[in-house]
């Protein structure tokens, strides 16, 4: 790209944008009217800061596990532990960006006075995320006094990032874009997604500008008030689209003025996407409450003077696939994880739970189960025997 004849200005098509963000604040508002236990915001919150971190040091190379995010997060909140000299790089730029996170939550809170985006917020979140581990040709909290060219063409291409003589300029003006009166119309989550667009585009520091960028994003999604119960930015779904996110950012800065309808477009399907695993994560939270309630009122309920809707071990048998059935992603569109017939029919709490009495017993009433509707039995293309997963249509029912 040409930076003589650089700016700010940018073309977006808001006819596409707008039914998309008409999803975002439907999922927005859905979430927002709950209120939830506070265990269920802590989970909530933890979990998405943990995907957040894990997302954007990944997009910089960081092969950390969600698993050891989680572990190096506990542990900087250690003060012994911040400083320990056997942290190694990786764990140090974990630890750095979960500070961060903590400092962004804080400044940017929606009712902490709508403070405007400032040059020092940017050199603070800087600093903190590269001090100790990014220091390699790299001074934290300072601009970059070399010239720096990233990408490649698996990535769409290689960008080269401001002149360094010019860098304190563009980012002052940069700023001024920040907290422009046009800008400021903008829906925040617009706003977002052209201060990362904006800022990785002039890269103005030696090292982290990629978790910079998308740090000053959650800021602005968090002042926006798109937090939603702990929700943190888009790093996790850029890094689950790490290809695409990178090669979009690459297409927009092939021409001036910068057409971002296609980042900005990707972005906010991002959103939407990050907004319905929340919705999804409390909705799976609400449907197990009610089911395991609707349990209750289903063994307590006479169907004959001497039988009920539910035997004990029928009760327990789906008090059991309630916590067995839990789904491996808490953001996941299933709300039920699916057994296969022969996985349940060797779990150890069956074997204790049947052991009075025979094979089919067993079959008999998980077939039971079935025909009242309060499991569902599928059978998967190419599969050579049933799932069993919960019918939470039962609720409606019982």
């Amino acid at each position: 790209m040409d930076w003589r004849s650089f700016s700010f200005r940018y073309h977006l098509d808001t006819k596409n944008v707008l039914p998309v963000l008409v999803t975002i604040e439907a999922y927005k508002e859905a979430a927002d009217k709950l209120i939830l236990p506070p265990d269920w915001r802590e989970q909530l919150d933890r979990l998405n800061r943990i995907r957040a971190v894990h997302g954007t040091t990944a997009l910089e190379g960081n092969p950390l596990s969600e698993a050891e995010v989680s572990l190096q997060m506990d542990l900087m909140s250690k003060p012994e532990e911040r400083t320990a000299p056997k942290a190694t790089k990786e764990q140090l730029q974990i630890r750095n960006a979960g500070q961060a996170q903590s400092w962004v939550k804080l400044r940017f809170q929606a009712d902490a006075g709508h403070l405007p985006m400032r040059l020092a917020d940017i050199h603070h979140m800087y600093h903190m995320l590269t001090e100790r581990s990014d220091e390699t040709n790299n001074l934290p909290g300072r601009f970059r006094t070399f010239s720096v060219v990233v990408g490649s063409r698996e990535t769409g291409g290689v960008h080269r990032g401001a002149p360094y003589e010019d860098v304190p300029q563009l980012m002052d003006a940069y700023i001024s874009f920040l907290n422009s009166p046009k800008l400021l119309a903008q829906r925040p989550v617009i706003r977002a997604l052209l201060a990362h667009f904006f800022l990785v585009t002039i890269h103005p520091f030696g090292d982290g500008n990629g978790r910079v960028s998308r740090l000053v994003e959650a800021g602005i999604l968090f002042q926006g008030g798109y937090n939603v119960h702990g929700f943190y930015g888009l790093s996790n779904y850029f890094y689950r689209h790490e290809g695409e996110y990178k090669a979009l950012l690459q297409k927009c800065r092939q021409k001036q003025p910068f057409d971002v309808t296609p980042f900005v477009m990707f972005g906010l399907h991002g959103c939407a996407s990050e907004l319905k695993g929340i919705n999804n994560f409390i909705k799976a939270k609400l449907n197990r409450v009610i089911y395991r309630s609707m349990l209750a009122r289903s063994f307590k309920r006479k169907t004959g003077d001497r039988r009920r809707l539910l035997n004990q071990r029928e009760y327990n048998l789906l008090d059991f696939l309630l916590d067995a059935t839990e789904p491996l992603d808490p953001f996941s569109d299933n709300p039920s994880r699916q057994i296969k017939f022969s996985d349940l029919r060797e779990e150890p709490y069956i074997k204790v739970a049947y052991k009075s009495v025979t094979p089919r017993t067993f079959h008999r009433e998980l077939l039971r189960l079935g025909n009242l509707g309060f499991i569902d039995f599928k059978r998967l293309e190419g599969a050579d025997e049933p799932i069993v997963e919960l019918n939470f249509g039962a609720i409606a029912k019982y």
